[in-house]
């Protein structure tokens, strides 16, 4: 009999797993950033989203440390972070009142561009498929800091700079589909095209 999906999370195999509970902190933060946000406190709504964000860096390193990396954690992790892409929408469009109508087709490509790449990848490949590329993993951190890049810099810029990156890591992931590319830790979209399937947390 197949575990219920709140057991699988919490004690994946068997054991209370850490790395999945700092996974979820991750997506239940969202609620408390976006009730400062509505209530006026940008910045103690901007110091939990520092709190939220830096768990993308613990739960993988949890799970390495503790030998139980696994791909239903990378799963989990990859499903909170799509989450919480969504929530930093909400977070600047409350932060920085106008900003969509300033920057409508940088928010479009920020994101809307990965739900237009899942849905292409679901369509080539029947599967979604989240490669490793350098380029994925600086627009996933360009992304995650671009509310405090903001902030500190005072400059909206930094939007698009993402927003360009960010479209440019999803063309490439298509381009390495078309090749015949499955290989999820592949380095970048001219990597030879492998079969290989692997997971990472």
């Amino acid at each position: 009999m197949t575990a219920p999906l709140w057991r699988r999370v919490l004690a994946e195999g068997g054991a209370l797993k850490l790395a999945n509970l700092v996974t979820l902190a991750r997506g239940l933060l969202v609620l408390p950033i976006f009730a400062l946000l509505a209530a006026g406190q940008d910045l103690a709504a901007l110091a939990v989203y520092g709190l939220a964000a830096s768990t993308d860096l613990i739960d993988g390193w949890l799970a390495r440390r503790s030998g139980r990396a696994s791909a239903f954690g990378a799963q989990l992790d990859a499903a909170v972070d799509n989450v919480f892409s969504l929530g930093i929408l909400g977070f600047l469009i409350l932060a920085y009142p106008g900003i969509a109508e300033r920057h409508p087709i940088a928010l479009a490509m920020l994101f809307g561009g990965p739900l237009a790449y899942l849905a292409a990848s679901w369509l080539l490949r029947r599967r979604f498929l989240m490669f490793h590329f350098w380029s994925a993993k600086a627009g996933a951190v360009l992304l995650f800091c671009l509310w405090p890049l903001m902030a500190l810099t005072g400059s909206e810029a930094w939007l698009p700079a993402a927003a360009i990156l960010v479209a440019f890591s999803r063309l490439e992931q298509v381009l390495y589909i078309l090749r015949g590319g499955q290989d999820l830790d592949a380095a970048h979209g001219l990597s030879p095209p492998s079969p290989a399937f692997q997971m990472k947390e």
